[in-house]
């Protein structure tokens, strides 16, 4: 089954994880789909340096809000790492857990 994304594509147009980590906009945007998105398996990607750094600032952002975004819509648990996080993403966070709820 090919991996489905939910928030890259309205933001790029890029359809794949493929045409997603050749995209600048969609690799910036990757720990946004990795933590709204729970129908991707992650861990078997994390061998590419992006898929990493993306999967541990979601993590990141997962301990942070883990209430607020169990809050909006169902996903399996990441790993809940507490820590500083960058208040310049806060409204991308927003904007696109409001948009997966939906």
């Amino acid at each position: 089954m090919k991996d489905k994304l939910k928030i890259i594509p309205y933001y790029t147009g890029c359809g794949t994880l493929q045409e997603a980590s050749k995209n600048k906009k969609a690799r910036e945007l990757l720990w946004l789909e990795i933590l709204l998105n729970d129908s991707i398996a992650w861990k078997t990607k994390l061998s590419t340096g992006s898929f990493r750094k993306s999967y541990k600032k979601a993590c990141l952002w997962y301990g942070n809000f883990v209430s607020f975004i169990n809050a909006h819509i169902k996903r399996a648990p990441l790993k809940a790492v507490h820590g500083h996080i960058d208040a310049k993403d806060y409204r991308k966070f927003v904007e696109a857990i409001t948009f997966v709820s939906n």
